[in-house]
């Protein structure tokens, strides 16, 4: 995407949604892999990205620039999503298709696209046995502990960058992570027994 200016393009997004694309295909692939990682079912990471850019386009003229990036509001509305996920374990998305409406906002072959990115990445959690072992340690700890370590190592955030997606301080972020990766060290240890 030559010369992407995301302010701009926020600032469009409010009085056009069709403009929305532009930040849609910045951020769907990363968002994806967030929910992905959290939930371990490229179905359900499909539904809650999709829910969580529905919430973004509808929500999009009450985002101020405050110094932190696009994207931690995206991650934070994803992280909303993801915990109702878990809470009610029953999902009712709203497909991004039907919210943004006849305007349309991805072209065939930017869906084409996405639907191949699912596939793939459900085959490698699926054939990726160190993934399951992980996953599974992952899913049996709080959602605290999972953000920071999915958003760390899943998304390659640095702590600075899991601090703003979060809303939380660095030092909080630091201390999640050191203990979560001993609780993660702790279950993996006792299931290789």
């Amino acid at each position: 995407m030559p010369d992407f200016d995301e302010q701009d393009i926020i600032q469009k997004s409010k009085t056009n949604p069709a403009a929305f694309g532009d930040l849609f295909e910045k951020y769907y692939k990363p968002i994806l892999r967030y929910a992905l990682h959290k939930t371990g079912s490229a179905e359900t990471a499909a539904d809650i990205t999709s829910e969580t850019f529905f919430k973004a386009l509808n929500k999009i003229h009450t985002y101020r620039y405050t110094g932190v990036p696009f994207s931690a509001w995206l991650y934070r509305i994803a992280g909303n999503e993801i915990n109702m996920f878990f809470r009610k374990r029953k999902y009712e998305p709203v497909l991004y298709e039907d919210a943004i409406g006849e305007e349309g906002v991805l072209d065939k072959e930017s869906a084409e696209a996405i639907g191949n990115e699912l596939i793939k990445a459900q085959e490698e959690i699926d054939n990726n046995k160190d993934y399951q072992d992980v996953k599974t340690a992952l899913f049996a700890m709080d959602s605290k502990y999972q953000d920071v370590i999915v958003l760390r190592f899943f998304q390659e955030m640095t702590v600075p960058q899991i601090a703003e997606s979060l809303g939380k301080n660095q030092g909080t972020v630091k201390s999640l992570l050191s203990r979560g990766l001993m609780m993660l060290r702790k279950k993996r240890e006792k299931s290789e027994k």
